[in-house]
């Protein structure tokens, strides 16, 4: 072979080369400029009477129209939400995933558990609980790069699950009313008597909670709006109308990410932006 083609050979061998070096930096940048480049993440002040909007159950498939109501309305009210994010099957929903990827800035996802099974993380091991934070944190990564919050489906999780949870990274576990500096205060459904909860009990609730210096944390589903499945308009004015009169409680609505960092510098806070 002659000397010249060898040598065209050779360069076309780089060129190839690096050109499939950029494509993967391409593609790597591709993949996280949703939350690298598109918006930055906003800190609620908080002050000595907060409000946590916690909703859970978000996740793929499942009442979408009504997950993404709540969140829209939330946001034209110039309220933010802490969501429970299921991560099993969420990436699979494409609409879903995206609405989480456009609103990510001004609203807090948290881990609620992997696939949500019952009690899921209430026996659990430290191998197991470990695992299952991994993975659900992998999925929501893809989405949100820092997540602080952990919330335990059915508000139970074991010892062991606790040291998981908190060795990787996790801030923050909202439970039960038993946890006491992030448990939920109030639900806006009653488990015990299986009844809706009608906001102005939730509001007195709150308001109590409020005048003895703790935080208001109520616990929200999107379930909650539903008559056999399907979005009950005459109960979903009842999250209209929470939204509406929160303001009268003189209190802040903030997320759980809000709360960790209350007490940080907010020059501290832009370096994990």
């Amino acid at each position: 072979m002659k000397p010249k083609v060898i040598i065209s050979i050779a360069i076309m061998l780089v060129i190839i080369l690096l050109a499939f070096n950029s494509l993967k930096f391409l593609i790597k940048d591709a993949k996280y400029s949703v939350y690298k480049n598109s918006c930055k993440t906003e800190y609620h002040q908080t002050s000595d009477r907060n409000i946590v909007l916690r909703v859970d159950d978000i996740q793929a498939y499942y009442l979408k129209n009504i997950q993404s109501m709540m969140i829209q309305d939330a946001l034209n009210m110039n309220k933010t939400l802490s969501l429970s994010v299921i991560p099993y099957g969420l990436l699979d929903d494409k609409e879903i995933t995206q609405l989480l990827k456009e609103n990510r800035c001004k609203l807090e996802i948290g881990l609620h558990g992997y696939d949500n099974t019952d009690f899921e993380f209430q026996n659990i091991s430290y191998k197991e609980a470990n695992s299952k934070i991994k993975k659900g944190l992998k999925i929501l990564e893809e989405i949100e790069p820092k997540i602080i919050t952990f919330i335990p489906p059915n508000n139970e999780i074991s010892e062991d699950g606790r040291k998981a949870v908190y060795n990787n990274g996790i801030k923050v576990i909202s439970s039960g009313s038993w946890n006491k500096e992030f448990g939920f205060s109030v639900s806006t459904y009653d488990w015990g008597n299986h009844s809706f909860t009608d906001y102005h009990e939730i509001l007195e609730k709150c308001w109590n909670e409020l005048e003895k210096g703790e935080t208001c944390i109520v616990m929200i589903h999107p379930q909650d709006y539903t008559t056999n499945g399907v979005l009950d308009y005459s109960k979903y004015t009842q999250y209209i109308s929470l939204l509406s009169a929160i303001d009268s409680l003189n209190a802040t609505v903030v997320t759980f990410r809000d709360l960790y960092y209350r007490d940080l510098d907010r020059s501290k806070i832009l370096k994990i932006n």
